[in-house]
This record gives C-alpha cells, sequence and structure tokens, in this order.
C-alpha cells in the first residue's frame, strides 16, 4: 500500500527542493575570455568618466574582467580536458573542469596582473608591439604602488617578449560602490570612476618588483552601499589605476607586450 506524504513533510520537502535545487544546477558555469577587450576605454578616461566597472576577483571571469582592458592575447596551449559524465562525483569534477577551463581562458586578462602572482601576466592582444593599449588595475592610491613589469615567469620568458619602458599612470577614483553578494563569491560594482590626475613614467627593464609613481591628486566624495543597504566598501576599495603603454622594450621572440603584477601587497619572498 502506498504511502502519502502529510502536509508538513510535503511543505519540508517543498522547501528542500526550492533552496537546494536539482544537483546539476548548481555547477559552475564558466564565463570564457572571448570578447575582444574595452575599445572604449581611451575615449572614456579623456573624457575623463568611466560608468561602470564590475569586479568578481577570480569568478565569472569572462563576463566582466575584460572589460578591465581595451585588449588581452588569446590563451595559449592546450585547456584542460573534459572530465567523464560518470560516477557520484561527476559534479564536483565538472565543476572543477568549468572553474579551470575559464582561468585558462584568461589567462593573460587583467586578472593576471592582479592575482598576486608574478608569473602570471596581463599581456596586451594586438598584432603590433600594443602601444596605446590600456589596463585598468584595483589599488588603493593613498598607499605605495608596486609594478612588476614583463612577463615574470622566468628571464628567458621575461625577454622573450616586450615589456613597457614609458607608461601613463591615470589615478581615477569611482564615486559610488556597491557590493553585489553572489552564489560563490562577493563583487564590487564601480559607479562613475573618475579621473583625478595622470602623468607619465618610465620604467627600468629589470625582471622584478619597481616602484610604481602616482601622480599628485585629490580624493573626491564617495558613497558605498550593498544589497542589503549596508556601507561595506571603504573609500581606499574604490580607487583604480589605469596604465596605458607608450613604448616598449622589444623581446627577442614575441612581439607582445606584458605587465606581471601592480599591487600595494607586501613581496612575497
Amino acid at each position: 500500500m502506498r504511502k502519502h506524504l502529510s502536509l508538513p513533510s510535503l511543505f519540508i520537502l517543498a522547501l528542500i527542493i526550492l533552496f537546494t535545487g536539482d544537483i546539476h544546477s548548481q555547477v559552475y558555469e564558466a564565463s570564457l575570455c572571448t570578447k575582444e577587450g574595452n575599445t572604449a576605454l581611451p575615449s572614456l578616461i579623456k573624457k575623463g568618466i568611466i560608468p561602470e566597472l564590475t569586479w568578481w576577483g577570480s569568478w565569472h571571469l569572462g563576463t566582466y574582467v575584460c572589460d578591465w582592458s581595451t585588449s588581452y592575447l588569446k590563451a595559449t596551449g592546450k585547456g584542460p580536458d573534459v572530465p567523464p559524465d560518470t560516477g557520484e562525483d561527476a559534479p564536483d569534477r565538472l565543476n572543477d573542469y568549468e572553474m579551470a577551463h575559464e582561468k585558462w581562458s584568461c589567462m593573460y586578462s587583467v586578472w593576471s596582473a592582479m592575482d598576486g602572482n608574478t608569473a602570471t601576466a596581463w599581456c596586451e592582444g594586438k598584432k603590433d608591439e600594443g602601444v596605446g593599449e590600456i589596463l585598468i588595475i584595483k589599488a588603493d592610491i593613498s598607499r605605495p604602488v608596486r609594478i612588476w613589469s614583463g612577463l615574470g615567469a622566468n628571464d628567458k620568458l621575461y625577454m622573450a617578449n616586450n615589456r613597457p619602458q614609458k607608461i601613463r599612470v591615470t589615478v581615477m577614483q569611482a564615486r559610488e560602490a556597491k557590493m553585489i553578494i553572489g552564489q560563490y563569491a562577493e563583487a564590487i560594482e564601480y559607479k562613475n570612476i573618475t579621473v583625478l590626475a595622470s602623468h607619465e613614467v618610465e620604467l627600468k627593464d629589470i625582471n622584478g618588483w619597481q616602484p610604481l609613481p602616482l601622480p599628485a591628486h585629490k580624493r573626491m566624495s564617495f558613497s558605498s552601499v550593498s544589497e542589503h543597504g549596508e556601507p561595506v566598501i571603504k573609500q581606499e576599495d574604490s580607487t583604480l589605476i589605469a596604465l596605458e603603454i607608450l613604448s616598449v622594450y622589444r623581446g627577442t621572440k614575441y612581439n607582445d607586450t606584458c605587465i606581471s603584477e601592480v599591487s600595494n601587497m607586501p613581496i612575497k619572498k
């Protein structure tokens, strides 16, 4: 004889389905870096304001991080293999694959210039040496900033690729920032990103950290809200730096200009 669920049991089951859903729906959906980059950045910076940028860190890279530079080199080498769709751990293996595939496709995006790893790098994606290309970096402009120019994985790769020689450094501040709470991570949505000041800097041709001098500037008013109405983003987290390539040290083999890292973080030994 078939037993029927009581109303309280049905209610609990409905809640479980509502809040957990099908296990396959929980698999991370990769956002691959397939866009060409944000070609509007030069004109927006010249006008003095970028309307909006969103930063998810190492999540949803292809959807958002491509907007943080005018171009980027497409991924090289072989991507991760698709796992077999069998076994109880198939969803977990698929989840790992989706994340790895996303990061592989974005290996030369701006994310690689802010991931704390000097062996990875943003590389511009133009057929020439990339003069005029721009990338935008999250950094606290009230503190000293460092840059590791070139592809810093090793000396051979450093010399093989172009390194920026002269760059234009522009400091900017969002007038408003909003915290977005996602399934896997939290994001910051920057609005009305306003140019504060800029100047030119000549970098040394060294495979290592060097100071990145910032132009003198004055901070602007700033407001922060989150999805729940709480001001959670501090003013020092509202500032950004745009770097424009003006000239390069030519590589011995490749014509791609790279920047490994730009950071306020202490140097890792």
